[in-house]
């Protein structure tokens, strides 16, 4: 932990702690270009819309938890107040989560269909279409000689 008075009264821990810690547990990646696929042809825009799509919707999750937390601390601090300005704000904090809410939801299906986009829009789909095209007399004349 470092000296940072802010945090350490709040009980919270420094950004700087958590930034390393995060970077101690990622995985290293090494790429050599033998290991990379030949094969495959992405185009790189797409993969790359793909990840700061993922990087958007990770953010804004992170909001959200973070507004949940703020929201509660300051219901009790709205509560032990009663201040008409308290709870404005509150409820000014409860209309910017209810607004995170709905762009994670945007974003979330921006990236499905990225996905799509980068699948190049393939889906499988089988159409069976059976159509009889046929007059009421050639029904009437198949029913009677029984080739129905």
């Amino acid at each position: 932990m470092s000296n940072d008075k802010i945090a350490s009264t709040l009980g919270l821990r420094p950004l700087a702690d958590v930034r390393e810690e995060q970077a101690e547990t990622l995985p290293a990646v090494v790429e050599t270009k033998d290991q990379l696929p030949v094969a495959q042809e992405a185009d790189p825009n797409v993969e790359e819309n793909l990840r700061d799509i993922e990087l958007a919707k990770s953010n804004i999750q992170n909001i959200i938890e973070l507004g949940d937390d703020a929201v509660k601390e300051m219901v009790s601090i709205a509560k032990q107040s009663e201040s008409p300005r308290a709870f404005e704000v509150v409820s000014t904090l409860m209309k910017t989560l209810l607004d995170a809410n709905r762009d994670f939801v945007e974003v979330s299906s921006k990236k499905r269909f990225a996905k799509e986009e980068a699948n190049g829009g393939k889906k499988e789909t089988n159409v069976t279409n059976n159509n009889l095209i046929i007059s009421t007399a050639d029904l009437l004349k198949m029913i009677k000689d029984g080739n129905a």
